[in-house]
């Protein structure tokens, strides 16, 4: 009876154990080889959600972190690239001015005589319309600043004095040739230097009331022996210059001076 009972139960349990395995799997499959793939799919996706995240955070955070620090390199460099632009600009700034400053001067031109104001030069004098040549002593005995105002009184052009230093050349000329002197001016050849080596322009008025204080000398008719006193006025670039030497030049070559007076 008791073995009875035990077959009928052991039935019991099998019986039960079937149906619970059909109602898992309908179609008869093997259930567990098919939990076992999903959960290895499921422990694989796992990792590959990991990995992927973690990756995908890293390379950004890396990527943003590199990329922030590159901007700031690029920034500085290009920061420091607009500090040597700076300073590169200066530097032709500077090395410009200074050679503005040396473009526009030089050395004042030494001539063949050079005295000092109040002493005498000779000088070769050539006076193409009268065709002739002599030798003339020529002494500059005083230069002076003079100005607008002086024109103005005397009624002549101030055009071209107007932006100029006015400098009045007082002079002696004696003829020590034997022809006479005749319409040719021999102060026509006076030239007044700055500092920089500069020449200025020949500005005594003609045609006009000469200016009261630089009144040109009367060289018409003078003989050898002879001599005439007058003023010429040259103007130096600038107002506020300084003369620096005045030379006297060949009649027909302004460039080369015969020579010159200095204080």
């Amino acid at each position: 009876m008791r073995t009875r009972t035990m077959k009928l139960t052991v039935a019991a349990v099998a019986a039960a154990a079937a149906l619970a395995l059909t109602a898992c799997d309908p179609e008869g499959e093997d259930p567990s080889g098919e939990a076992a793939g999903a959960s290895g799919g499921a422990a694989a996706s796992a990792p590959a959600a990991g990995g992927t995240g973690s990756t995908s955070t890293g390379g950004t955070t890396g990527g943003a972190t590199g990329g922030t620090k590159g901007g700031a390199t690029s920034s500085a460099a290009a920061t420091g690239g607009s500090t040597s632009g700076g300073s590169t600009a200066g530097g032709s700034t500077a090395g410009g001015s200074t050679a503005g400053g040396s473009a526009g001067g030089g050395k004042v031109t030494q001539a063949a005589q050079a005295v000092k104001i109040g002493q005498p030069a000779t000088v070769d004098f050539a006076d193409r319309q009268a065709n002739i040549t002599t030798k003339l002593q020529i002494t500059v005995t005083g230069v002076e600043i003079g100005s607008i105002k002086d024109f103005q009184d005397a009624k002549a052009p101030t055009a071209n004095a107007e932006g100029h230093t006015l400098v009045y050349v007082s002079y002696t000329i004696k003829n020590l040739g034997d022809a006479s002197l005749s319409f040719t001016a021999p102060d026509s050849a006076f030239v007044v230097a700055d500092a920089t080596g500069r020449n200025g322009v020949f500005l005594t008025p003609t045609g006009s009331t000469p200016v009261a204080k630089c009144v040109p000398a009367k060289v018409q008719g003078v003989k050898k022996g002879m001599e005439t006193k007058g003023c010429t006025i040259i103007g130096l670039a600038g107002t506020g210059n300084t003369p620096a030497q005045v030379g006297y030049t060949e009649m027909a070559d302004k460039l080369k001076l015969q020579a010159s007076w200095t204080k």
